[in-house]
């Protein structure tokens, strides 16, 4: 078994998703829904956008985490793209015209979705690497990086926006 890059235990790193989540929706609090709509936080995206592209990241990773627990390799994101640029475009393009009421529906359920299929894993499971990856990174890694510091990255650059509009 792999040595977990962190936490020490599952316990922890589900106490870190939602906490990391729950930091990200008290900055999500003090916006007016005009200002989630609004273009511009990074590049042509608005806050909306940036909510919908968690959400894309958060099911990715539950399904590969639900493909464990099943036995079978989850389809490719984007079947053809080559970056993961070419991905986020693909999936902004897709959800830039949803409502912002079901962006934000969608994330709250993708929370709940990767929540619970980190739940179902041990934690032995979580610290061996996918079986389908040729790589020796932790599953936790991926879901660390498709949580908390994905909410952390992303609320700072939202932050940083609210700053600059001052």
């Amino acid at each position: 078994m792999l040595e977990p890059i962190e936490p020490a235990d599952k316990a922890t790193l589900l106490a870190n998703i939602q906490t990391g989540y729950a930091r990200f929706e008290d900055l999500l609090h003090t916006l007016k829904e005009e200002q989630m709509v609004l273009p511009g936080v990074n590049g042509s995206w608005s806050v909306k956008d940036n909510l919908a592209h968690l959400t894309v990241w958060q099911n990715y990773q539950a399904s590969r985490l639900e493909g464990i627990l099943k036995g079978e390799e989850p389809p490719d994101l984007v079947p053809g793209a080559e970056t993961e640029d070419e991905q986020n475009d693909y999936f902004y393009h897709q959800r830039k015209d949803a409502s912002l009421a079901e962006v934000r529906a969608d994330f709250r359920a993708s929370y709940k979705r990767i929540v619970a299929a980190t739940q179902a894993l041990s934690w032995e499971a979580l610290n061996k690497p996918f079986p389908w990856y040729e790589n020796n990174v932790p599953v936790s890694a991926y879901t660390i990086g498709n949580t908390y510091e994905h909410y952390k990255e992303h609320g700072d650059i939202i932050q940083h926006w609210l700053e600059s509009q001052k």
